[in-house]
């Protein structure tokens, strides 16, 4: 077991010194494409954690809430 322990350790610290990303950790959106809707610049967004559905604060004030299958969040 230790030596699992050991052997994990090490390959992570091989793949973060590579600049390989290990988990995604992004979670700032400045877009989301909405079905039915379009794009809209995002404010803030929130997702529940026993549910599929998330919930859109556009930047003009209007709240979405829709399933996540009907959303892209994108950066760009």
């Amino acid at each position: 077991m230790k030596k699992i322990l050991i052997s994990v350790s090490l390959l992570s610290l091989l793949l973060a010194g590579c600049n390989r990303t290990i988990v995604d950790t992004t979670w700032a959106y400045k877009y989301a494409d909405i079905n039915g809707i379009g794009t809209v610049e995002v404010s803030s967004w929130t997702d529940y954690e026993n549910s599929d559905m998330i919930q859109i604060k556009a930047t003009d004030g209007t709240v979405y809430l829709t399933h996540s299958a009907n959303v892209i969040l994108r950066t760009k």
